[in-house]
C-alpha cells in the first residue's frame, strides 16, 4: 500500500517533534531526512515548492502540505489521535494548545539560540539562567500530577518535552544539557525522563537521520 504521509526533515532538527508524534500515533509514514549532507542547492530545490521559508519540518499528507512543527503536531493530533493522547473535551484540548504555545513562546526563543552561537560566555550564561527560571513554571504545573493534564501522557506532554529535549539529547534539556533535578526541580526531571524514555523517542533516536 502506498504511504500517504511524508515528513521532511532530520531527527536532529525541529522535525524530531513531528517524527515523535507520528511514532506515538502509529501512523505509517515516509521520512525524507533533508540536510543530512548539509545545506545544498539540491536540498533547497526540494524544499522550495513545499515551504517558502525553506525550513523543516514539512508534512505532506496525500497532497496537503503543512509546515511549522507545532502546527503539524496539532494537525496530526486532530487527524489521528484519540483520548488520552488527544483529549475528548474542548477544555482539555485548550490546555494542550496552551502548553504547546507556551513552549514555543517561552522556551524556543531566538535570542537564546543567538546567545549560544555568539561565543560570548556571559551571554550564554545569562540565556541559561533565564531558561532555568522559566522551567520553574513546569515544575509548578507538575506539583500534583505525573503529566501536564493529569494522570496520562498527552500531546501537551509530547509537544513540550520534544521542544525541551530532542531524542539525541539523552533526556537533558537541549544545548545546555540542563538536568532539572540538579536545579531544584525534581518533578520536572522525573516528568522529562518519563517522556523521553518512551518508545517514540527511542525509535526516533535510533533513526540517526
Amino acid at each position: 500500500m502506498t504511504c500517504r504521509i511524508t515528513l521532511y526533515g532530520t531527527a536532529r532538527s525541529r522535525a524530531c517533534r513531528s517524527l515523535i508524534a507520528l511514532e506515538e500515533l502509529g501512523v505509517q509514514y515516509k521520512h525524507v531526512p533533508l540536510f543530512l549532507g548539509g545545506d545544498t542547492p539540491e536540498v533547497r530545490a526540494t524544499l522550495a515548492p513545499l515551504n517558502p521559508n525553506s525550513h523543516v519540518p514539512v508534512l505532506d499528507d496525500d497532497g496537503f502540505v503543512l509546515w511549522e512543527s507545532m502546527a503539524i503536531n496539532l494537525y496530526l493530533a486532530e487527524r489521528f489521535a484519540t483520548p488520552p493522547l488527544w483529549p475528548a473535551t474542548p477544555r482539555e484540548r485548550g490546555l494542550v494548545y496552551q502548553w504547546s504555545f507556551w513552549c514555543q513562546s517561552e522556551m524556543d526563543r531566538p535570542e537564546w539560540s543567538l546567545a549560544k552561537r555568539s561565543g560570548d560566555a556571559a551571554r550564554k550564561a545569562e540565556a541559561t539562567r533565564q531558561k532555568i527560571a522559566k522551567l520553574a513554571v513546569l515544575e509548578g504545573a507538575l506539583a500534583d500530577r505525573p503529566y501536564l493534564l493529569g494522570a496520562q501522557f498527552s500531546f501537551a506532554d509530547l509537544n513540550v518535552a520534544a521542544t525541551l529535549s530532542q531524542p539525541n539529547e539523552n533526556g537533558k534539556i537541549d544545548w545546555d544539557q540542563i538536568d532539572p533535578s540538579e536545579h531544584g526541580m525534581p518533578r520536572l526531571g522525573d516528568w522529562l525522563k518519563r517522556c523521553t524514555t518512551r518508545e517514540s523517542w527511542r525509535r526516533v533516536r535510533e533513526t540517526r537521520s
